[in-house]
Parts: C-alpha cells; structure tokens; sequence
C-alpha cells in the first residue's frame, strides 16, 4: 500500500511547481524545434541533406518520426529553418566581435565590419559544429542541376543581402569605396568565406588559419577599402 497520502502528494507536487515552473506550450515548442534542428544539423553535416529525411531527424532527436513534420511541414522548410538559424549564430558572433570595445554595430565603420565578419567565419570554420558543417554541406546541396532546395536558395539571398548592406553602411560612412556595386561586392565576399570554409572542412591542415585569416583581413582593405586622401605635404 503507498503510504503517501493524496494530500502528501498534493503538497509534494506543490513544491516541485515552486522549484519548478511549468513550462508553457510555447516553450516546450521550442524546445522541441531546437532538438529537431540540432539533430537535423548533426544528419545533413554527416549524410548531406539527401539522407537526412525528415523521419530521421525525428528519430535521432528522440521525437515520433513524424514531429519534424507536424512542425517545418516539409523539409524544404527545415533546411531553411536550419540554414537561418546557423547564418543567425554567425551573426551573433559577429556583433559580439564588433562590439567588444564598447561601439555600438550602428557606429562602427562598414570596412571595419566587413573585416570583423569575414573574420568570424573563418574563425567559426578552424573549429566548426555540427551547424556549421551543415551550412557548407546545404550550399554545395543546391549545385546539382536536379536539385529542388529552395530553402537553401532563400537563405543565400538573405545572406548576400546582408553582405550588400554592410558594403552600404561602409559607403555612406566613407569607409568603403563608392564606385563598387554591393552586389557584386557581396557576391565575391560570400564566395571568398565558402570557398575558404570548404577548403577547412575538407582538410583541417591545408593552410595556416592564422595567415589565411590574415590574409583575408589584407585582401578586403585592398579591394574595398576607400583609398586614403594624399598627403598634401608630399606633394
């Protein structure tokens, strides 16, 4: 016979409620779709998007088989899901980088965020995560001529816009040159992080990380940077 009384019981689930506060069906969603998106990241950076089905992913999360579409509605919606969530990490530690002198995003030179960002990814891509990989692997999804990832192609919009934006605020501070197109500058700065995140993935040991980022930081002045006004005096 359980000696615990139903009022014993009410007391002791009383307590447990005030240690632990319900989670709303909001945050157990989220939680699920975090779960989801982590296991989705770990499949696609280990089998491609291919073989990283929808009931997979619901399987390795530890989820029905069917969550994942009860939740993206397809996996085309996942891959995009999964591919924002990743550019938005990347995001994040740019800002972090940006900022860590105390200057705020809105203040600082476009040059100098372009730089700061280039940076970030290469630096995300000498140690990478399961989400990071994934990235990689969802872009190189979209080259075969039969390939149907729509997600991945928004996500690649979203990310040369952003590109463009920062090569925007660098020309209306004069830090980045006026006569270059920002979308042709973005083009060639997300070909520039891919190109060199690939290589990584690859072979950890090709290049030393610490030149190609140098490298990188050098090449961006060159061909963005607003050249420097003469010195009158040397004239």
């Amino acid at each position: 016979m359980n000696s615990a009384t139903p009022g014993r019981r009410t007391q002791v689930q009383s307590r447990r409620s005030q240690v632990e506060p319900r989670r709303t069906q909001v945050e157990r969603r989220n939680e699920s779709e975090e779960a989801l998106l982590d296991a989705a990241a770990d499949l696609v950076a280990e089998r491609g998007v291919e073989g990283a089905s929808l009931a997979r992913i619901g399987s390795r999360a530890g989820t029905s088989r069917g969550l994942p579409n009860h939740y993206f509605g397809s996996k085309d919606e996942l891959v995009a899901r999964l591919a924002q969530r990743a550019q938005n990490h990347i995001d994040d530690a740019m800002v972090a980088a940006a900022t860590r002198d105390g200057r705020r995003v809105a203040d600082t030179p476009g040059i100098d965020l372009l730089r700061t960002t280039v940076d970030t990814y290469v630096e995300r891509f000498e140690n990478p995560t399961s989400a990071d990989r994934a990235l990689i692997v969802m872009w190189g999804a979209t080259f075969p001529t039969e390939a149907s990832v729509r997600g991945m192609t928004d996500a690649d919009r979203r990310s040369r816009d952003g590109w463009a934006m920062l090569i925007e605020q660098g020309q209306r501070d004069g830090s980045v040159r006026a006569d270059l197109d920002p979308a042709t500058g973005a083009i060639l700065l997300q070909g520039l992080v891919r190109g060199l995140a690939a290589s990584l993935l690859v072979d950890a040991d090709l290049i030393d990380t610490s030149q190609a980022r140098e490298a990188c930081q050098v090449w961006i002045t060159s061909i963005f940077a607003s050249p420097r006004p003469s010195d009158p005096s040397s004239t």
